[in-house]
């Protein structure tokens, strides 16, 4: 593996990863309910991914970033996290390697599909891991609305992430 792809790798899980801890933590929106953490957490730390695998733009970027992140969840006992960081990396290494890393079409698309993938397999994974709580009571229907709305949150985080990307690597900030 190359050591570059490493390093990058590292940096952006290690970046996204604080960022989404520092907003997780600072609003608490997972105590008021399972489903608003994605919500918070598919912003700033999904677009420094989706900036990541832009400037890596290499195969074997994504699984390393999902990788890297699962490790940095499990060490902090997110299991459930971990686990969702696992299958989204990689289902968006298989995806990219077909629509590739860079251009407006591949971000949106792998974005999209990360974000997508990472706030349902959060909630999923979480109801496996730590039980689904009392007090709700249509899982289903709530899990096809929050679902909805991931996909398209993560799609404009993908419209964001396009153009951050490629101002940082027009402007010679990244190659």
């Amino acid at each position: 593996m190359d050591t570059k792809l490493l390093i990058y790798a590292s940096i952006f899980s290690v970046a996204s990863f604080g960022v989404a801890a520092v907003m997780s933590l600072s609003l608490s929106l997972y105590a008021l309910s399972v489903f608003l953490d994605p919500v918070l957490t598919l912003t700033i730390p999904l677009i420094i991914i989706s900036i990541g695998i832009q400037i890596m733009n290499r195969k074997n970027g994504p699984i390393l970033v999902g990788v890297i992140s699962s490790i940095l969840y499990g060490l902090f006992g997110l299991f459930f996290l971990a686990a969702t960081f696992l299958v989204t990396g990689v289902v968006v290494e298989l995806v990219s390697r077909i629509v590739g890393y860079r251009g407006f079409r591949a971000v949106l698309i792998n974005t999209t599909l990360a974000g997508g993938l990472a706030g349902v397999l959060s909630v999923l994974f979480g109801f496996m891991f730590l039980g689904v709580p009392a007090k709700i009571n249509d899982i289903a229907l709530l899990t096809l609305i929050f679902s909805i709305i991931y996909f398209g949150e993560s799609a404009v985080m993908g419209i964001i992430s396009n153009k951050l990307g490629n101002f940082l690597l027009k402007s010679g900030v990244a190659k």
